[in-house]
């Protein structure tokens, strides 16, 4: 296994199959806010982040965030949705959120899933600690400052990952 690549690859959190989490056991979305709900200027989320998230609660999987923003930024983004927690400067790929949401929900890693847009952080904190990736492409080109040091780095691993026939940007399961 390699640790920077996901289980699932989806060009956006819309396209996920719901019944697909379901055949993988997930109980649990925890979900990155910048680039993968939104860009990561926008201060609350649209109406297609409200309907997912409503989409997933009526459909039997939970839903929590976990974003390296700070927390007013993310406390700010969650009072607008219906999740159940809100992991903020979670500090990934280190597993803070991972396992503080593993001991609130009682439940085993197998059972959540992380969805993000950063191989460095998402896909590298969740495959470490056990739970079920799903690595989604950026909403928007533009990025802070720092992530922009991250995804020069991505770019390196997109190459191995493709020379390695393990994952090819743009060609999405779903």
């Amino acid at each position: 296994m390699n640790l920077f690549a996901p289980d699932y690859y989806v060009k956006s959190f819309k396209s996920i199959n719901l019944q697909r989490l379901h055949e993988n056991g997930i109980q649990l979305l925890l979900c990155d806010i910048d680039n993968t709900l939104v860009a990561y200027d926008e201060v609350f989320p649209n109406q297609d982040v409200i309907d997912f998230v409503e989409k997933l609660k009526e459909n039997g999987i939970e839903v929590a965030l976990c974003s390296n923003s700070p927390s007013a930024r993310g406390e700010e983004f969650s009072k607008h949705l219906s999740v159940s927690n809100a992991y903020t400067f979670a500090c990934k790929p280190f597993p803070f959120c991972f396992k503080k949401a593993k001991k609130d929900y009682g439940l085993k890693a197998s059972q959540i899933a992380i969805l993000g847009d950063q191989m460095y952080t998402d896909i590298l904190g969740g495959n470490i600690w056990g739970l079920y990736t799903i690595l989604t492409a950026p909403i928007a080109i533009k990025d802070r400052k720092i992530t922009k040091v991250f995804r020069f780095f991505e770019e390196l691993l997109y190459g191995y990952l493709e020379k390695k026939n393990i994952l090819k940007r743009g060609e999405f399961d779903d």
